[in-house]
């Protein structure tokens, strides 16, 4: 069972709640597994966390500007913010730590058939999936830890 918190579109929400600018990610639809790099290495040490996870995206939106009082936590080579805090009870993940593959494999079907992507990019995307695999557990490890206060 996963911690309750916002993920992927609500992230989009939260950003513009505490004064963010939202609007259609810059580099187009982010389909698949991503590697998320952090970028307060010192907040992961003690949990023991690796500089950078995989996790599940399905998005074409994204939270382009925070304001000053947050924390920009991670980026990808596709998403500027990936993750960020506000505070020490406010966090947002753009990707989805939740999902698993058949879900994203359903969510690519979806968007493909009411012609959102291309059906040959929806088959590009599900046959690297067999590639590599979302880092499940330790998201789950970091959203708890957060849930804690020890983030």
């Amino acid at each position: 069972m996963w911690p309750r918190g916002l993920k992927g579109s609500s992230i989009l929400i939260l950003g513009r709640a505490i004064g963010g600018k939202t609007g259609r990610a810059t580099e187009g639809w982010d389909i698949g597994i991503t590697k998320v790099h952090f970028q307060t290495s010192h907040i992961f040490t003690s949990l023991k966390m690796p500089s950078s996870l995989s996790i599940i995206q399905c998005h074409r939106d994204e939270v382009k500007e925070l304001p000053r009082k947050a924390e920009v936590l991670a980026r990808s080579n596709h998403t500027g913010i990936e993750m960020f805090k506000y505070g020490d009870h406010i966090m947002g993940i753009q990707g989805h730590p939740e999902y698993t593959k058949d879900i994203l494999l359903h969510l690519i079907d979806r968007i493909s058939n009411c012609n959102f992507i291309e059906e040959s990019h929806g088959e590009e995307v599900k046959s690297k999936l067999e590639e590599v695999e979302p880092d499940t557990e330790a998201w789950k490890k970091l959203c708890t830890n957060f849930l804690k206060g020890r983030l």
